[in-house]
């Protein structure tokens, strides 16, 4: 029988690590930030003297019912949206590449934009980055993203600027993320340990190839050696923008500076060594003796030509040969007893807050908490159907608070009747959008399979609301019985 894993966080390095190792700044930025809210309750719950030694609610803590501190709804759906965004363009991907089509299909190779993040203070950060690559993209869409189907791996300066008008979305409107993703470049989400073989799996069945060159890290330098070796060349088209790459050094001496720079900690920061300018245009001269190399300056003069030959391109694979799909794995690019680690901690929490099956509930707002943190573990797992279980939970117990509090008609002493609608409508917006994601990631299903969740799977989730709801309601009557006045005690934001 395993040995009991405790699901107390006294380390949290191994969960900032997890999030670090996804994909990239941007994501991590948004998941540190998830951690910070889940982590610092559990600080300042243990500031204030309401957890044991054992690190779980002491008899103090249990007698609160509801810490309205600890709920950040923002947070909340920015992770799983975002989540869900990557998800959903890869399996919108794989859904093309599935699908027998006569139109020219095209890989997207680039080497990602560079991204660096320090420390302001105050819990700030001041970012940089470049965005030639990013730039890039609609140009490309532009000129073949609607006739051919145009292919890539989504970078993490990608997904920032493709959901950026996104965000309204997040609360559970998923059908239009799902709609507005992986357009009109389809997108796939590529492991750091698996990138080069999927590149090779997507390379054997494409009619084309287009390199954007605005660095010469060793990931680009490595898909230009594959196409030379595998006899892509000849169906490659190469735009070799030598100012980008120019650009690209300074950044790269300027984060070599940066930790002497004396502006704050390094949140991120990339490890770049800028290069020669002979050097630079001694490689695109090689280049030139095995791929056609348009410069960036003249694209736009020879779009039409580039066009041209990818429309007369063909692949090695004719249509109904070359259908097939990539596997999504989407988890920490660590050491396997690191995810292992994870996956324990995961697996625990999963028991511990099984409304049927898991730890009795002795402190809602400590029982919430293990569910923020499960919904993050499951998500950086790869584990949307696990998330599910943990948001459906989650609302059912927001939707006891909320029945409790409407039919009691107050929320505590000193909070006035007029408050009581702002605060009923907390609960009611945590509950309609952990309900509405908690299902939208049940129906996401395998980012690389196409069948409907069965109905056993929806009764599931269902199952896990209504026992959530149930065993909420029973923890609320009894602190309620045993609360003066029928009120129990709640935890108010300080005034102002």
């Amino acid at each position: 029988m395993p040995a009991q894993v405790d699901t107390t966080v006294r380390d949290a390095t191994p969960l900032y690590d997890a999030a670090r190792s996804l994909h990239g700044y941007f994501l991590f930025r948004w998941m540190r930030e998830y951690l910070n809210v889940v982590l610092g309750n559990i600080h300042r719950w243990w500031r204030a003297g309401l957890l044991g030694a054992d690190g779980r609610p002491n008899a103090a803590f249990r007698v609160c019912l509801v810490d309205f501190n600890a709920f950040d709804l923002e947070i909340l759906a920015q992770l799983c949206g975002l989540y869900f965004y990557i998800h959903a363009s890869h399996k919108k991907a794989n859904h093309a590449l599935l699908r027998q089509t006569t139109a020219r299909r095209v890989l997207y190779l680039r080497g990602f934009d560079y991204q660096a993040a320090v420390g302001v203070g105050g819990g700030l950060a001041m970012g940089f980055s470049t965005v030639d690559s990013t730039r890039f993209n609609h140009r490309l869409g532009v000129l073949l993203g609607h006739d051919c189907e145009v292919y890539k791996a989504l970078s993490p300066l990608d997904l920032e600027r493709e959901t950026l008008a996104l965000e309204r979305h997040f609360y559970g409107d998923y059908p239009a993320l799902t709609r507005l993703c992986s357009t009109p470049i389809r997108s796939f989400f590529l492991h750091a340990d698996h990138w080069q073989r999927d590149v090779a799996q997507l390379a054997g069945r494409m009619d084309y190839f287009v390199v954007y060159l605005s660095s010469l890290s060793e990931s680009v330098l490595w898909e230009l050696q594959y196409l030379h070796d595998h006899g892509h060349a000849g169906r490659a088209s190469v735009i070799f923008d030598r100012d980008a790459i120019l650009t690209k050094n300074v950044h790269a001496g300027f984060y070599a500076a940066l930790p002497g720079l004396a502006i704050g900690k390094a949140l991120w920061l990339p490890d770049r060594q800028p290069l020669s300018e002979a050097h630079i245009d001694a490689f695109r001269a090689e280049l030139e003796t095995h791929f056609t190399v348009i410069p960036a300056e003249d694209f736009d003069a020879r779009a039409d030509a580039l066009r041209a030959r990818v429309l007369a391109a063909s692949g090695p694979l004719p249509s109904g040969q070359r259908e097939s799909t990539l596997p999504f794995r989407f988890h920490p690019a660590l050491a396997k007893s690191k995810r292992s680690a994870l996956r324990r901690l995961d697996a625990a929490l999963a028991r511990e807050v099984a409304p049927d099956t898991g730890a009795p509930l002795a402190c809602l707002p400590f029982r919430l908490g293990q569910l923020q943190l499960r919904v993050f573990t499951a998500l950086a797992l790869g584990d949307h159907p696990g998330a599910a279980q943990a948001l459906a939970t989650y609302a059912g117990c927001m939707d006891a608070l909320l029945a409790f509090y409407t039919r009691c008609g107050r929320l505590a002493d000193g909070v006035s009747a007029d408050e009581l609608p702002a605060w009923l409508a907390l609960f009611r917006d945590h509950r309609d959008t952990a309900v509405s994601v908690a299902r939208h990631f049940l129906e996401a299903g395998p980012g690389d399979h196409f069948d409907a969740p069965d109905e056993a799977a929806h009764s599931g989730l269902e199952r896990c609301f209504t026992a959530a709801r149930r065993q909420a309601d029973a923890f609320i009557g009894d602190t309620a019985a045993a609360s003066p006045g029928g009120l129990p005690l709640v935890w108010l934001p300080a005034p102002g």
